[in-house]
């Protein structure tokens, strides 16, 4: 990421591009598993949005593709949980979250998506999640990977522990959301997720192999059986505060027990004319 910022930041100079063209307010947003631009879009009319100064959402496939089009001012900010805004803030002063009155505040819960026929295994991997809330697993696990990398620190590459002759599931990683889920500068996947799903297969006795897809095409990954898990989240209505996104998760697929959960916030470029308003 840091070489598109740098390579962003080349091109700015030399073309001189503005922020607000076309004076579209437009919030960038990770492509959705269900819910096409069209659809969410029609969602601007809802009363939420009447709270913020946003005129369309964009989707883009990767985080690097929104963090290049907030930098040249095509996205006056863009929409993602809290600690992968805190993750950006802590490693560059350019970006700030832009605040909105606490009654737009909404949650987002962190789950895996499961295909339907696997809903056994879904239970194990939920049963495993519970256990390692319960014995403090996930909580260690979330100062090491998510509250101290944000601090500063670097993360070790986490790799899952091997069973000869046990059976073996695919983890689909997008590096879209740090420092949850993201790569190393040598391509090797890093971060709280992959220290969770190495955790799970040890105490499940199951090998777990990371491979890398595009967050739009998670679903099609997993439908299509090139992978047996995706991470997924889901949003709390801003009406009534549950199940409002359940509508972006495919047919046929199952969530596992909650992981972790944040707040959805709103990151702009620290000079942005958003934070004067």
């Amino acid at each position: 990421m840091k070489r598109v910022i740098a390579l962003v930041l080349e091109l700015l100079l030399v073309t001189g591009v503005c922020f607000g063209a076309e004076n579209e307010m437009i919030l960038g947003h990770l492509t959705k598993l269900g819910v096409d631009e069209e659809t969410l879009n029609a969602d601007l009319a809802e009363p939420f949005f009447s709270l913020t100064p946003f005129t369309r959402f964009k989707y883009f496939n990767t985080l690097d593709g929104i963090v290049a089009a907030l930098m040249s001012g095509r996205i006056a900010a863009l929409e993602i949980d809290k600690y992968t805004a805190d993750y950006l803030i802590s490693r560059t002063k350019q970006y700030a979250v832009f605040g909105l009155p606490k009654t737009s505040v909404y949650n987002v819960k962190f789950s895996m998506l499961l295909r339907e026929e696997d809903a056994e295994f879904c239970g194990r991997i939920s049963s495993a999640i519970r256990e390692m809330k319960s014995d403090g697993t996930l909580a260690a696990m979330k100062k090491k990977y998510i509250d101290d990398c944000i601090a500063g620190t670097y993360p070790e590459t986490v790799k899952p522990e091997h069973f000869d002759g046990a059976m073996t599931f695919k983890v689909a990683l997008t590096g879209d959301h740090p420092p949850m889920d993201y790569f190393a500068d040598a391509g090797d996947p890093i971060g709280f997720n992959t220290a969770l799903v190495s955790e799970i297969a040890k105490r499940l006795k199951m090998n777990a192999v990371f491979i890398s897809v595009h967050s739009g095409a998670r679903a099609i990954c997993l439908e299509s059986k090139a992978c047996d898990v995706v991470f997924w989240t889901e949003t709390g209505d801003y009406k009534n505060r549950e199940g409002w996104e359940s509508e972006d998760r495919p047919e046929h697929t199952i969530i596992t027990e909650p992981y972790l959960d944040s707040k959805l916030v709103y990151v702009t470029l620290s000079d942005s004319p958003l934070l004067q308003k």
